[in-house]
């Protein structure tokens, strides 16, 4: 009696446990989408254009920088051309992103404000503050024209 008790616990048990392994994917899978799903396709919370003389490339790497400093924000940069007037900048950090482009011209870079937190997102006027303070940090550039977007 006791061996027909222990095939029934055991068979029950795996009967129940692709039930539980699949729960408990469609749990993780739900669990990423609501923690990552907002990166797609997420537009900018603020963005500016910045357009500086091509010499000047190096002062902005080491504004932004400076900015990314002070703001707690980690810090990558990618050149895309040997002379190195050719890159973009992301500083990041868990509620905001932000990315330093230069789409198709040299000496003119987009810079974009994003959310970087899904789950408690962070709204424009949140931001305000930090896009002063770079403003203010890549305005110490000679001849800069900053434009701000709406």
């Amino acid at each position: 009696m006791f061996a027909n008790r222990s095939k029934l616990v055991l068979m029950s048990f795996l009967l129940l446990l692709p039930l539980l392994c699949l729960a408990g994917g469609v749990a993780l899978a739900k669990r990423y989408q609501q923690t990552y799903g907002c990166y797609d396709d997420r537009p900018p919370l603020r963005s500016f254009n910045v357009t500086i003389d091509n010499s000047q490339s190096q002062m902005l790497i080491e504004q932004l920088e400076k900015f990314a400093n002070k703001n707690g924000f980690s810090y990558k940069i990618s050149y895309y051309t040997p002379n190195g007037e050719d890159f973009s900048v992301w500083m990041e950090r868990e509620d905001v992103e932000v990315v330093t482009a230069s789409p198709f011209t040299r000496g003119e870079f987009k810079i974009g404000f994003y959310n970087n937190d899904c789950v408690d997102p962070t709204l424009a006027s949140e931001i305000s503050g930090l896009v002063s303070d770079l403003e203010s940090f890549v305005g110490e550039i000679p001849s800069v024209t900053i434009t701000e977007e709406k």
